[in-house]
């Protein structure tokens, strides 16, 4: 029998993010129960206490792989777990590929959507990102510029920190921007929730005025008045894809596993609408 451990950010409660990572602890708990194993989990408040669990993890010898994720540009986490002697399977991006991991393709998932809202005669799109320092973050900013810039659309762009005040606070300075955007993409569903309130207190309609989309579900975005477009994410899923990985690389310890987690699709509810196109 073997122990998969993950740490959870304690922000997450702040952030309303509850239920991604509700999700992922089921369908990685599912998975590996069935298979006669189980799942260690603690929440942590900062990436010292995340690598000090770790690190008594190792030392009483309660896990047998653990799962990484959130990792910073030249990021010495996975070398500090490494040292540890814990293998480790990181949920990455698909351009991350000296580790095992569950990979998701930030950019390719970012031009997919912008693609859609584009199609839908979207030309003036905003986009309000997660900390910069995150990797996934800086890649989806990254994917929307180059989008604006190949079709010489303006580039309107606002970074949060995934919680409901940065997320009011990036969605003010994009309508005080040169231009107001038509429709804004979120990278969570609260800060998505906080800009929808925003926009509201300046008279402005959603949709009518100005449409909402978020990077992710949450029942908060399904009872929301209206209910928020939104990229649905499978995150049972995401959590079934890690404990099949962390598994397999148990099974072959000298073998790195990878497995691509799937792209999501656009679920356009109520804060979304097409604008027509320029003639």
């Amino acid at each position: 029998m073997a122990t998969i451990g993950i740490t959870i950010p304690e922000t997450v409660w702040s952030a309303r993010s509850e239920r991604f990572y509700t999700q992922v602890l089921h369908g990685l708990e599912d998975t590996a129960i069935s298979r006669g194993h189980t799942v260690l989990s603690q929440v942590t408040g900062s990436r010292a206490e995340e690598l000090e669990t770790m690190r008594r993890w190792a030392e009483h010898g309660s896990v047998d792989v653990v799962i990484l994720k959130d990792l910073l540009e030249e990021d010495d986490l996975p070398g500090q777990v490494r040292a540890l002697g814990l293998p480790f399977v990181v949920i990455a991006d698909e351009r991350q590929h000296e580790v095992s991991a569950v990979t998701v393709d930030n950019l390719g998932t970012m031009r997919r959507l912008l693609e859609a809202l584009y199609s839908r005669g979207h030309r003036a799109i905003g986009h309000v990102g997660g900390p910069a320092h995150l990797l996934h973050s800086r890649w989806r900013c990254e994917a929307h510029r180059q989008f604006a810039e190949e079709r010489d659309l303006p580039v309107l762009c606002a970074e949060g920190d995934y919680t409901t005040d940065s997320g009011a606070t990036a969605t003010q300075a994009l309508l005080d921007g040169p231009q107001r955007p038509s429709v804004i993409v979120y990278d969570n569903d609260a800060m998505a929730i906080a800009g929808a309130g925003r926009v509201l207190t300046t008279g402005l309609r959603v949709p009518q005025d100005l449409s909402i989309v978020a990077w992710d579900d949450s029942a908060a975005c399904q009872t929301h008045t209206p209910p928020l477009a939104v990229l649905e994410h499978r995150p049972h899923q995401l959590g079934i894809d890690l404990a099949r990985t962390a598994l397999a690389l148990l099974e072959e310890p000298g073998t790195p596993v990878r497995l691509a987690h799937e792209v999501p699709r656009l679920l356009p509810r109520g804060t979304l609408t097409d604008r027509p196109a320029p003639a």
